[in-house]
């Protein structure tokens, strides 16, 4: 039996990257750099000594919220099985709707797949059609869970 725990919507979102700001006159390669950009017209009406680097902390991505996406997902399939549309017995679930079933935004499940926790499928008989697999979802983000919980240890 599935316990529908997280009825209210709220959208899930990956975590935000730290930014570091780096001054580059503390470079040893400053002027070396000043001396290029001046040399392209593109930066000739620019100051240059305001120069600065930003750059994001490097992380180790994960799903935030893995156990609410998971049952977001297994509520709505639960709910909703028969209204999943099908083709030759396989789900045809566009991007839109599976982050609708997830309760996440559309650029939050564009961040999953291509970070690989989420895998699209291309139906055989349609290979220009992107489309997701409630099951094969499901699996995915409690392997991801699975993954996470063994680093933690």
């Amino acid at each position: 039996m599935i316990i529908c725990k997280y009825q209210k919507h709220k959208t899930i979102t990956m975590p935000r990257r730290k930014i570091t700001t780096i001054n580059l006159k503390d470079l040893k390669s400053y002027h070396a750099l000043i001396d290029e950009l001046r040399n392209n017209p593109a930066y000739a009406d620019k100051d240059l000594t305001t120069l600065k680097l930003t750059v994001f902390d490097s992380y180790e991505a994960i799903i935030k919220e893995v156990d609410k996406a998971i049952n977001r997902l297994q509520c709505y399939v639960a709910a909703r099985k028969d209204s999943i549309e099908t083709f030759q017995g396989e789900q045809i679930i566009s991007r839109v709707h599976l982050a609708k079933m997830l309760g996440i935004s559309r650029q939050t499940l564009t961040s999953w797949i291509n970070k690989g926790f989420i895998t699209p499928y291309r139906l055989p008989n349609m290979p220009d059609i992107e489309t997701f697999n409630t099951d094969t979802v499901l699996q995915e983000l409690n392997r991801h869970k699975s993954e996470r919980k063994r680093k933690k240890i």
